[in-house]
């Protein structure tokens, strides 16, 4: 049975499902993660089951406090310990050698796990309760946009969890950075917040992982380079962290990511929505700024920078809300600080991307 449970006065109830092997929604500052207990193999196959998510894509275990991460990894080298100290808590998760004896679904069998502490107080206060590190991944059926509301999570997940803890919207909006320390550099397993530039202040060479930022943009202003939505499914290797190897955060519609300035951007999609209406297409608009599209089926401002990063998932979920066919999305101007930005919307877009 599942219902909404209310902020406050449910957090021991909440936490009494966990332990019994349920499954609770509950609000990060990132996005909503789906809480399973570490220490419960059933919960965590269930997990699998109800987002319908490949078993070789590994889980992220949500501690509370330092003490816990014992309970999860063997050891904590002195680098990830300097790291931790910085940004935790915060959406930052670090790679660590896994304790022995836990159930292999949390790590998809690798020797690593990936551990963050939340910066969200009632995700703090559910994990303390529930008395163990609870596993998280988003709240909603793999590949789909991930939920930034208690409502997306039901979207998707309705009358297959146990409960849902409504938060209200999460701040940030797109995943936690994910990194491994190797030898003295750190590694960028997947892009977040929290970005190169602050992690190479720690003095250390700071690199992405190949799969991290796998960008196809084409700078022609007539085709886009289109990986399909299988690419990444097809690197042979298991992915060491969240996000790597399949499609992700995907609408319904087919759509577009337009890298470019306000008159490139309305130029081209100008011509572009007068010809998918012509096919009888449902067309949405999504630009990061207030722009006049009246002949389009559905718009939504995106913003710039942080902004568009917390809206994201919510635009791309009103865009299958409204039953378009298309989506044009005007990207981030500033590509470097927007790197994790534009890994969501290449794996969004199936690599779509345009450069105009």
């Amino acid at each position: 049975m599942q219902r909404a449970l209310a902020a406050q006065d449910i957090m021991v109830e909440a936490a009494a499902i966990l332990r019994a092997g349920g499954l609770v929604a509950f609000p990060t500052e990132t996005v909503y993660g789906l809480g399973a207990s570490v220490l419960n193999e059933s919960a965590l196959a269930r997990v699998f089951a109800v987002k319908r998510r490949p078993a070789d894509n590994p889980l992220i275990a949500h501690v509370a406090d330092m003490g816990q991460i014992e309970v999860v990894a063997q050891r904590v080298p002195p680098l990830s310990r300097t790291l931790m100290e910085a940004f935790w808590p915060g959406p930052l998760s670090i790679l660590l050698p896994v304790r022995t004896g836990l159930p292999k679904e949390l790590t998809a069998g690798l020797a690593t796990v990936a551990v963050r502490m939340p910066r969200h107080p009632l995700a703090l206060r559910l994990i303390r309760e529930a008395g163990a590190p609870l596993a998280a991944p988003s709240a909603n059926r793999s590949g789909r946009p991930s939920p930034t509301t208690a409502a997306h999570v039901l979207e998707d997940l309705s009358g297959e969890i146990d409960g849902v803890i409504d938060g209200g919207s999460c701040a940030i909006g797109i995943e936690s950075t994910v990194i491994e320390v190797v030898g003295d550099a750190i590694v960028i397993l997947r892009p977040g917040q929290i970005d190169a530039s602050a992690l190479s202040a720690f003095g250390v060479p700071v690199r992405y992982d190949a799969h991290a930022l796998r960008l196809s943009l084409d700078t022609r202003a007539g085709g886009g380079a289109d990986m399909g939505a299988g690419a990444d499914a097809s690197i042979g290797e298991a992915p060491r962290s969240p996000g790597q190897k399949y499609r992700h955060y995907a609408p319904r519609a087919d759509l577009q990511v337009l890298m470019g300035q306000d008159a490139a951007f309305v130029d081209f999609v100008g011509s572009a929505l007068r010809e998918a209406q012509a096919q009888g297409r449902r067309v949405a608009v999504l630009p990061r700024r207030e722009q006049i599209f009246s002949q389009a089926d559905f718009s939504y401002v995106l913003g710039e920078d942080d902004e568009m990063t917390a809206r994201l998932y919510d635009a791309l979920r009103a865009c299958d809300s409204a039953g378009v066919d298309i989506i044009y999305l005007q990207g981030p101007q500033d590509e470097e600080r927007s790197a994790a930005l534009v890994n969501r919307l290449h794996k969004a877009a199936g690599g779509k991307i345009l450069r105009i």
